[in-house]
């Protein structure tokens, strides 16, 4: 287990990005007190269980890993998400968000994702949107 690693996210998240704890705690089913162990590197106190190590480990990263990186990145993959494995359709997305399917192909397909602020703007709301409802049927 890459126990410095995650004490550094949680720091990060913590320090760095003034988390509120009382809302880590929930969301790690961990108390307080045990997030400041773990943040400092003890893990004395974590189960045998690899499963729920595993687990909680990737929540941390993941927390972490959202603050970081392209923004226009995330978007892309999340919108990805909902086209690929939801099979919700551009054309379904463009009705909703008010974004011109050429645009989201644009979007999709770009590497600078040379679409208006506004145009992102509608896709990342819709994205969001729709990923906070059909979180429920994701494996």
């Amino acid at each position: 287990m890459e126990v410095v690693n995650i004490s550094e996210q949680l720091k990060g998240l913590i320090e760095e990005y003034c988390f509120n704890m009382e809302t880590l705690s929930k969301y790690l089913k961990l108390d307080i007190d045990k997030i400041e162990l773990l943040k400092n590197g003890d893990t004395s106190f974590l189960p045998d269980d690899n499963k729920y190590t595993s687990d909680l480990l990737k929540k941390i990263s993941f927390l972490y890993f959202s603050s970081k990186g392209d923004k226009n990145f995330k978007l892309n993959a999340f919108l990805d998400v909902l086209i690929s494995y939801h099979n919700i359709s551009k054309k379904t997305i463009s009705k909703i968000s008010g974004v011109e399917i050429n645009k989201i192909d644009k979007f999709l397909s770009s590497n600078d994702n040379n679409i208006s602020v506004e145009d992102k703007y509608k896709l990342a709301e819709t994205t969001m949107s729709l990923r906070f409802l059909l979180k429920d049927i994701e494996e």
